[in-house]
């Protein structure tokens, strides 16, 4: 993401270390595992040394925390000027490679441990959906720890459909709920049973950022919608 690739190379020299909202990972770590997501997308042999060199080198790590760990160690030796360089020199490849994905290999399952919440997830969809909606995400996270502008790119309305569409379907077939999201990411999505739904509003922005398991500055607020509903959105999670 074209974005993503401005704000790293606006980075000041004193901001690469400070901490972020992911725990125990600093901007310079961020940059690291975005470059080395890049280079998991675009080659599966990578992805999967990664993973088993993740699991020998962190066994008290999840295999998903071991092969991110294992992508910032990769490029633990690399200036803040290659991070920022080799992730804006990817971005062609990448989409070139989403682009040509083989569909033999789009269907086959990921193994749970690999992903958040070992969620059954199948490779097609790792790498064609989860991978930029995790760097879309990582962008607000840059953005929001260096004070920069929060990167905008023409792939957002694509992220955050995805993002609500995989909401509706951890909401399950209940009673339905219409939310309306505002400010930057605004729009309505209904969750649930069509029909006549109950609604909540929330903060777009911040919606998205809860449904990934970060901490929200702003709450989801009922229009019609019971304690119980209201309180389902604000606990619900999705794949990051």
């Amino acid at each position: 993401m074209s974005g993503i690739a401005d704000l790293l190379d606006g980075i000041g020299e004193t901001d690469w270390e400070l901490s972020t909202e992911c725990t125990g990972w600093s901007v310079r770590d961020i940059a690291a595992h975005l470059l080395g997501a890049q280079e998991d997308g675009m080659s599966v042999p990578t992805a999967l040394r990664r993973r088993r060199t993740g699991k020998r080198r962190y066994p008290g790590l999840s295999l998903l925390d071991a092969a991110n760990q294992v992508q910032i160690d990769s490029h633990a030796q690399k200036s803040t000027q290659d991070l920022a360089l080799n992730y804006r020199a990817n971005i062609p490849k990448l989409a070139k490679r989403v682009e040509r994905f083989p569909k033999v290999l789009a269907h086959i399952p990921v193994d749970k441990t690999m992903a958040p919440g070992n969620s059954p997830l199948r490779l097609g969809y790792l790498y064609n959906v989860i991978y930029l909606r995790d760097a879309w995400m990582h962008g607000i996270d840059l953005a929001r720890t260096t004070g920069h502008p929060r990167p905008v790119s023409d792939m957002e309305a694509m992220v955050v459909e995805q993002i609500m569409a995989d909401a509706s379907i951890q909401w399950g077939a209940g009673p339905g709920l219409e939310v309306e999201l505002t400010g930057e990411i605004c729009g309505s999505w209904q969750l649930g049973r069509p029909g006549r739904p109950s609604r909540a509003t929330a903060v777009g922005l911040d919606l998205c950022r809860r449904l990934s398991g970060r901490e929200p500055d702003t709450e989801v607020l009922a229009v019609s919608a019971s304690p119980a509903q209201v309180d389902k959105l604000a606990r619900l999670r999705i794949v990051f």
